[in-house]
């Protein structure tokens, strides 16, 4: 595939349509190729203002996946921070529920929108990072305190009902917050 875009790109074609699926950067080395998207990038620097509904959603899908270079390879080419997917769920929702702190930090640094709220549960990324913490995939190993300190730290808004249930670690930031 590679060899083709190039010899392409060679021959003066600048636009080429590959379908590689779900998850491309784990089955295809090509997708993982910071070199090629960094002449992409140079050649067609509107590239991600084009991109389909489709297309967009790769970047909550990422995220969902848990893939944090995959996050930041989209976010560094343009994707749109606040793109939506499954359940209406952006990246940073994402990030919340599976306690990736890398991943947050990553998405923080393109200013998502803090407070938008998802599709089919009407929760913010902060609610789910609260959620996350013991109801998550990875309730036992990831860094949901970490998350939540981070969101905190760029503004989102703490919940203030008495029966917000997360593990005891979130508890403890978001009180350590509430009285700070």
């Amino acid at each position: 595939v590679l060899a083709i875009a190039r010899a392409g790109a060679a021959a003066g074609c600048h636009e080429a349509l590959f379908t590689l699926g779900d998850k491309p950067e784990l089955r295809y080395k090509v997708a993982r190729d910071e070199p090629l998207l960094a002449t992409l990038l140079q050649t067609r620097p509107g590239l991600a203002r084009a991109l389909s509904d489709d297309e967009r959603r790769k970047l909550p899908m990422a995220a969902q996946h848990n893939d944090v270079e995959a996050v930041r390879r989209m976010l560094a080419s343009g994707w749109p921070v606040d793109t939506v997917g499954h359940h209406g769920a952006t990246a940073l929702h994402w990030a919340g529920f599976h306690g990736n702190a890398a991943m947050a930090q990553v998405i923080l640094g393109f200013d998502p929108p803090l407070e938008q709220r998802e599709r089919d549960f009407g929760q913010t990324p902060l609610d789910w990072t609260i959620y996350g913490s013991i109801n998550g995939w990875y309730a036992e190993s990831g860094d949901y305190a970490g998350v939540a300190e981070l969101l905190l730290a760029a503004g989102a808004k703490a919940p203030l009902s008495p029966k917000v249930k997360g593990s005891e670690a979130v508890l403890a930031v978001l009180r350590r917050h509430a009285s700070g």
